[in-house]
C-alpha cells in the first residue's frame, strides 16, 4: 500500500495457503527442498492491492462554502475514515443518501467518489448502514428524505436511460430500430416491477420522434418527425414574445381564452358576422326603396338624400372592408 494512502487495502493473494513450520529438512536439506520452502513462504506473502474501496456514507454535505457536494463515512475494507470525500464528475451529479455505499479513489492525495453501488436493486435507495462502524436503529437517509416505491422503466434492446430516485427518466429508446426520446415523471406505486412508459397516461411527458412511434397519442396514430407534449396542464412563458411558425395551427378543446385566463368576451364569428351585415344591408336597400317615393316636396326629403348617401356608403364599405382572416379560423 503507498505510504500515506487513504484509499486502498491490500489483502493476501493465497488466503488458504499456509507454510508448514516443520518442512522435515536435515542439517542439510538438498537443493528441491530449500526451493520448495522458499516457494511456499513467497506465496503465503503475497497480497493483491486495490486501489479502490468502499466508503458507507454516513454523512452528506451540500451547498456550503467551496463545498458544493461531499461525504464523509467509513471505508469497508480499509476500515478507515478518509475524511472528505467528493465527486469525482462535476457536470453529472449524484447525491447518495446516508447509509448507501459509493465506491471511492485517491489521486493526488483527493478521495473522490465515483458510483453509488447497487445494493438493492432499488432506483429509490440503496442505502444498508451499519456495515462498517456502529449501527443505528434510529439512522435516518437525510433531513427530509423518505423513501418510496419507485419502478424503473420497461427497457428494450439498445435502450438507455437516466432515471431519478421519485420517477423521472431521461429515455434514449431504441425499439423498432428508430430514435425516440422519451421525457417523463410519473407516480406509480402499483403493483408490478416495472413501469410501462405511456404518454397518454404518465404523469408528464415530451416525446421527440424521427418516424413515429407504435403508440397513438390523442388517438391518432404518429408517423414522422414529431414533439409531443402531454400533462394535466401545459404553460408556455416567453419574457419578450413566443413565436409558432405554421402552416397549419389547430386549438382543439371546449374552451380557448386568448389575452387572460379570465377572459369573458366571445370573438366574433366572422362568416356569421359578415351574413348578418349583407342581410342588413339587403334590409337597408329595401327600406331605401320603399322611401323612394317620397317626392322633393315631402316632408324629411332632405333626410331622405342624406340616407340614401349614407345606405350607398355601407353598402361600398361592406364589398371593400375585409372582414375575414385568411389565417385564423374557429367554429
Amino acid at each position: 500500500m503507498p505510504k500515506n494512502s487513504k484509499v486502498g487495502y491490500a489483502i493476501k493473494a493465497n488466503d488458504g495457503l499456509d507454510v508448514p513450520a516443520d518442512m522435515k529438512m536435515g542439517r542439510l536439506p538438498t537443493p528441491q527442498q530449500l526451493s520448495s520452502y522458499i516457494k511456499k513462504v513467497t506465496q503465503f506473502s503475497e497480497t493483491e492491492y486495490h486501489e479502490t474501496d468502499v466508503l458507507e456514507v454516513k454523512e452528506v454535505i451540500r451547498n456550503r462554502p467551496n463545498v458544493r457536494l461531499g461525504v464523509r463515512g467509513l471505508l469497508i475494507n480499509g476500515k478507515g475514515d478518509p475524511g472528505l470525500v467528493i465527486p469525482i464528475n462535476l457536470n453529472t451529479t449524484s447525491v447518495p443518501v446516508v447509509g448507501e455505499h459509493v465506491v471511492v479513489v485517491e489521486r493526488e492525495g483527493v478521495v473522490y467518489y465515483t458510483d453509488i453501488i447497487n445494493r438493492k436493486n432499488s432506483l429509490n435507495e440503496n442505502s444498508i448502514p451499519g456495515v462498517v462502524g456502529d449501527y443505528d436503529s434510529t439512522t435516518k437517509y437525510g433531513k427530509n428524505f423518505q423513501r418510496k416505491k419507485v419502478k424503473p422503466i420497461d427497457i428494450g434492446e439498445g435502450c438507455i436511460t437516466f432515471e431519478g430516485r421519485f420517477g423521472q427518466t431521461l429515455h434514449f429508446d431504441g425499439h423498432e430500430n428508430t430514435p425516440k426520446i422519451k421525457i417523463s415523471t410519473h407516480v406509480d406505486e402499483s403493483d408490478g416491477n416495472y413501469r410501462k412508459e405511456s404518454i397518454d397516461s404518465d404523469d408528464a411527458s415530451i416525446y421527440l420522434t424521427s418516424r413515429g412511434m407504435r403508440d397513438r397519442f390523442d388517438g391518432e396514430q404518429i408517423e414522422g418527425k414529431k414533439v409531443l407534449i402531454q400533462s394535466d396542464g401545459i404553460f408556455i412563458k416567453g419574457r419578450q414574445e413566443v413565436k409558432i411558425n405554421a402552416p397549419n395551427l389547430s386549438v382543439i378543446n371546449d374552451e380557448v381564452k386568448l389575452g387572460s385566463r379570465d377572459a369573458t368576451q366571445a370573438v366574433v364569428l366572422g362568416d356569421d358576422l359578415k351574413r348578418y351585415l349583407e342581410g342588413l344591408e339587403n334590409l337597408i336597400e329595401l327600406l331605401a326603396a320603399a322611401l323612394g317615393t317620397i317626392t322633393p316636396t315631402t316632408p324629411g326629403a332632405t333626410a331622405l338624400g342624406t340616407y340614401k348617401g349614407s345606405s350607398a356608403t355601407i353598402k361600398t364599405q361592406l364589398a371593400t372592408i375585409k372582414l375575414l382572416s385568411n389565417k385564423v379560423k374557429t367554429i
